[in-house]
């Protein structure tokens, strides 16, 4: 069963794990977390589709869209079943991603963290000499963008 950065393909079925930009044989996934709760997948190959839903997220918030259109989001656990998809279709998953606040201890000190998706955008105190998690961008809620080339290989790295 190949395994790739976060997807499984197995027989037609295609498991997007991690929630992270990515190109593969069988698809392109474009996140847009954590700036907004959205997650673009460009089917390349006909697969039969299931995206995991962030354990921050309830399933109940999910909408999933195949090619603009609202399909009827099926879940086994933390997966959306999307169901068979073919090539050129763009499957979006879209859900509520909001900011929640965390204290923390590190080494005996406490830290006020503030979180937007998995990921830290805020700490409190942020560090005297080089000051740690200063995100302001990511809570603009909008999707910065860099144009990337990316690149596929025709062989299989089996780990």
């Amino acid at each position: 069963m190949p395994t790739y950065d976060g997807e499984r393909y197995e027989a037609g079925n295609l498991k997007v794990n991690l929630l992270l930009n990515r190109a593969s044989q069988w698809a392109d996934v474009d996140s847009h977390i954590p700036y907004v709760g959205q997650v673009d997948v460009k089917i390349k190959k006909a697969v039969k589709l299931s995206i995991r839903i962030p354990e921050w997220v309830n399933p109940v918030d999910v909408r999933i869209r195949v090619n603009n259109k609202d399909i009827q989001v099926k879940c086994n656990g933390r997966y959306a079943l999307v169901g068979d998809v073919a090539p050129g279709n763009v499957v979006t998953m879209t859900f509520p991603i909001a900011e929640r606040a965390d204290t923390i201890w590190v080494e005996k000190h406490q830290y006020n963290i503030v979180r937007k998706g998995n990921e830290v955008v805020a700490m409190d105190p942020p560090g005297e000499y080089c000051p740690l998690y200063q995100r302001d961008h990511y809570r603009k809620n909008s999707t910065r963008w860099r144009k990337m080339e990316r690149f596929v290989s025709n062989e299989q790295i089996h780990w």
